[in-house]
C-alpha cells in the first residue's frame, strides 16, 4: 500500500458533516479537511457546534487532517484588511489546536499588481504567520491559486524559501496550476519547483481548452495523476492526498465560487461527483499497486 494517507475536503461532498463522514467510510478514508459547515466558514460557527463537529469526526474513527482557511486571501495594500487577516489566522490557530488538526492552509494576496515587486512584502507578512504557527506549534500550508500573488509552483516555492521556516511550507495542488495564468505544468514542472518543502497535497483535475479550464473528475484531465503518484511513492512522500473535488456533474462552479469555495450553493452536487472523482483516484492508486507487485 502507498505510505500517503487520504482524505476529502467536507464541504465538496455537503454541508453536512454527518454526509462527509458517510461518504470517507464508505470509500475507506483517514480523514478530512474541514473548510466550511452549515454554511458557514469555520471562525463564524459556534464553539458549541464545533465541539459536536469535532466529536462526530473522532468517534468516527476519521482525523482533521487540515482546516482550509481563507487567510490571506485579501488585498495586500489595505492595511486594515491585512491585519484583519492575521487576526483570523490566530483564531484558525486556537481552533486548530481545539479540534487536534496541525495544519493550516492559506494563501498569498489577492493578485493585482506585479508578483516580484510585492514579493518582499509577502514574505514579511509569511514571517509574521509563521511565528503564530510556532506558538501553536502548527504549519501553515501555503497554496498555489490563480486568484493570488502566487498562482504556481515556482512563485510558492520561492515564497516558502524566502521565509526560511518550517512553519511555512508548500501545499501542492497539480490541478490548481491548469488555472494558472503562467501555463506552469503541473507534473513535473509543479512538483520540482515544490519538491522538498511540500506538507499537504490537494487534488483536483482540469483540462484546457483554449482561454479556459474546466474541472473535471480526477485522473481524466491533465495533471497526469499515475505519472504524479509514482513518483510520489519514489520519493516516500507520506503526507495527506486530499480530495478538493472542484466539479459537479450537472452544473459548472462559477468564476467567485472556486475563488471563495464555501456554502450551501457550492456544496450542491458535490456527492456525486466526489464520489465519481474518489473511484477514479482509487481505482489509480489499484492500478499502481497491481504494477508494483
Amino acid at each position: 500500500m502507498p505510505p500517503f494517507r487520504l482524505g476529502v475536503i467536507t464541504d465538496e461532498i455537503s454541508q453536512d458533516v454527518g454526509d462527509a463522514i458517510r461518504i470517507a467510510k464508505q470509500y475507506g478514508l483517514q480523514g478530512l479537511e474541514l473548510r466550511s459547515v452549515d454554511g458557514k466558514q469555520l471562525h463564524r460557527i459556534s464553539e458549541r457546534r464545533l465541539e459536536e463537529i469535532a466529536a462526530m469526526i473522532h468517534d468516527a474513527g476519521l482525523s482533521i487532517c487540515a482546516l482550509s482557511t481563507p487567510v490571506f486571501k485579501s488585498h495586500l495594500k489595505n492595511i486594515e484588511e491585512v491585519a484583519a487577516h492575521h487576526r483570523m489566522l490566530r483564531k484558525y490557530a486556537e481552533l486548530a489546536r481545539r479540534l487536534d488538526a496541525r495544519l493550516l492552509r492559506g494563501f498569498s494576496f489577492w493578485a493585482d499588481g506585479d508578483f516580484g515587486a510585492v514579493f518582499p512584502a509577502i514574505a514579511e507578512e509569511l514571517r509574521q504567520a509563521a511565528s503564530v504557527m510556532e506558538e501553536y506549534d502548527l504549519v501553515f500550508a501555503l497554496e498555489p491559486d490563480p486568484s493570488v500573488f502566487a498562482t504556481n509552483g515556482a512563485k510558492v516555492g520561492a515564497l516558502v524559501r524566502a521565509v526560511g521556516s518550517p512553519r511555512v511550507q508548500a501545499l501542492y495542488d497539480p490541478g490548481n496550476h491548469l488555472w494558472d495564468p503562467d501555463g506552469e505544468l503541473p507534473f513535473p514542472d509543479g512538483y520540482e519547483a515544490l519538491r522538498g518543502h511540500i506538507c499537504h497535497i490537494h487534488l483536483k483535475d482540469a483540462v484546457r481548452e483554449h482561454d479556459r479550464t474546466e474541472a473535471v473528475a480526477i485522473g481524466t484531465g491533465e495533471v497526469g495523476y499515475e505519472q504524479l503518484l509514482a513518483r510520489l511513492i519514489a520519493d516516500g512522500y507520506d503526507g495527506w492526498l486530499v480530495v478538493e473535488t472542484h466539479y459537479r456533474l450537472q452544473s459548472t462552479l462559477s468564476e467567485e465560487q472556486l475563488k471563495r469555495p464555501a456554502g450551501y450553493d457550492f456544496s450542491a452536487g458535490g456527492e456525486a461527483a466526489t464520489k465519481e472523482c474518489l473511484e477514479s483516484f482509487l481505482h489509480l492508486l489499484k492500478q499502481l499497486e497491481q504494477k508494483s507487485l
